[in-house]
């Protein structure tokens, strides 16, 4: 039996209907044409987007690509913290694979991927043009950007350092682009620039030009314009902002990226489980993110509007995606750094125009960020790799969107410390000091984590040392109430649950080495 038969096989995720990557129905739409790619990464989004039923947002770009494109309703990064997130599905290996959890570490180590191909490498050995600007990997994980993926004796790697801080020490503000330095205008200036090259070379040679963005990252900077569409008054906040019932205290995230702004160290007294912050400023912080997400918005717009004057859409594969989600508030929960939902589901959607009766659908078949390589790499009509990557291609939910390659998906999250009030999520801890490893699994009804202690001299999760389950009960959840589910950990209730799902997580994980 393999593995896809064993999910099927606990029935819990519904019917599994098994479509092949290779499915003669979708290679025979293909031509034999290499397709070019527009990577677009967008760093701490979750899915706040119109597109996603979020109908106060404004972001009628990424709207209108979502008219056109397969959207995914059910896509989840493997790990919800920057650097691990992008190590992962730039490479197509799950993070226990690539052995890079932290701020310290990354996949072109020795003995781990030096030789790997990434995914833009994938595409620049099949003789593409291959150009990158802002955040794609992560500032210095791999080192500069990773060279080996960009044909930088044509166009360097382009990243301008985003400003920490608004003035005052605050995480939101609106400032006037006039006088103010926006990475992310410059980043995508960058992308326009090389996009018109890409298109003056596109008859001789395919592009895959990676744009990332980094708003809405901290801090929530943004023209006045954008933050004009949100007034307080209009800003609600969450439902139930109280950590759930019965979730141990490890699986909560006290978010130094928030807590480490000058603004909150001085007005915030004390930040621990359900006694966080004032109405006003969690009402104050929803709105600086609804911002910065409608400033992203616009700048992904002018990328689509060039890529369409430049002639250049009908044969670009558009592929949108968030490297994690986001907490704002939920649960008593903010930042990413966890393995809940809101911190682990992303928003996803990929426009193929050779592939017309994918525009404007909808799947909720599971579908996780390591599968952006092979996806990717068949959509533009490349061979799969011949590499060990994890990632499966998406492909044949093109032209079959009610297919489920998957009947779940995984994440994990680490913790570092003993001392509970000082637990965090080992930032810049070295990978053999960690604590605890959180191995969790999303199925259609259920979300299960399972903590266990780390083994530093191995590098990997102790099985036999469970110290905390978590069990969420997501029956009727269609991804739009971002309140309504994960309010109370089930766990002791559904023995039998547990059961099954911790076997689906230990065979996983345990196979991820």
């Amino acid at each position: 039996m393999d593995s896809l038969q064993a999910l099927c096989v606990l029935l819990l995720a519904g019917p599994c209907l098994a479509v092949a990557p290779g499915d003669d129905s979708f290679g025979s739409s293909q031509s034999a044409t290499k397709r070019n790619v527009l990577f677009i990464v967008i760093d701490d989004l979750r899915p706040q987007l119109g597109c996603y039923g979020q109908k106060y947002m404004h972001t009628p770009n990424i709207d209108k690509l979502a008219t056109e494109s397969l959207v995914f309703d059910r896509a989840y990064c493997q790990f919800a913290f920057c650097a691990p997130s992008r190590n992962s599905f730039m490479t197509g290996r799950r993070p226990d694979r690539v052995k890079a959890w932290s701020f310290r570490d990354h996949f072109r180590e020795p003995g781990i991927g030096q030789n790997w191909t990434s995914l833009p490498q994938y595409f620049k050995k099949n003789g593409y043009l291959t150009l990158g600007v802002g955040k794609t990997f992560h500032p210095g994980l791999p080192p500069k950007y990773d060279p080996p993926s960009w044909d930088e004796d044509i166009y360097p790697y382009y990243n301008p350092t985003p400003s920490r801080f608004c003035p005052g020490g605050d995480s939101r503000c609106a400032l006037d682009p006039k006088t103010t330095n926006f990475s992310d205008i410059l980043t995508v200036n960058a992308g326009l620039e090389r996009l018109e090259y890409a298109a003056k070379q596109v008859d001789k040679q395919p592009f895959f030009l990676a744009v990332g963005i980094h708003k809405p990252h901290l801090p929530w900077k943004v023209p006045p314009e954008f933050m004009d569409m949100y007034s307080l008054s209009s800003v609600e906040a969450p439902a139930d902002g109280y950590f759930p019932h019965g979730t141990p205290e490890l699986a909560w995230n006290d978010c130094w990226k928030l807590w480490n702004h000058p603004f909150y160290d001085t007005n915030v007294t004390s930040y621990a489980v359900n006694n966080s912050m004032s109405h006003a400023d969690v009402i104050g912080l929803r709105r600086g993110y609804y911002a910065a997400v409608s400033f992203m918005d616009s700048l992904v717009g002018q990328v689509l509007d060039r890529l369409d004057s430049l002639g250049l859409s009908k044969d670009t594969v558009v592929s949108f995606h968030a490297d994690h989600g986001w907490q704002l508030g939920e649960h008593n929960l903010w930042c990413k750094m966890s393995n809940f939902e809101l911190a682990t589901r992303v928003p996803m959607m990929m426009r193929a125009p050779w592939l017309p009766g994918s525009a404007g659908k909808r799947t909720s078949a599971f579908a996780e960020l390591v599968d952006l390589y092979p996806t990717l790499a068949e959509l533009a009509g490349l061979p799969p790799s011949t590499e060990n990557i994890q990632g499966k291609s998406l492909a044949p939910l093109f032209t079959n969107s009610s297919a489920q390659l998957s009947t779940a998906a995984f994440s994990q999250f680490p913790k570092c410390g003993t001392d509970w009030a000082w637990i965090n999520p080992c930032g810049g801890t070295r990978r053999d000091k960690f604590t605890y490893m959180g191995y969790s699994v999303r199925t259609d009804q259920y979300r299960y984590t399972e903590w266990v202690t780390w083994i530093g001299a191995e590098l990997k999760g102790n099985w036999s040392d469970v110290v905390g389950r978590e069990l969420y009960d997501h029956h009727g959840d269609d991804g739009t109430d971002f309140s309504a589910f994960e309010n109370e950990n089930i766990a002791s209730q559904q023995p039998d649950i547990v059961k099954q799902l911790s076997a689906l997580v230990q065979q996983q994980f345990q196979n991820d080495m």
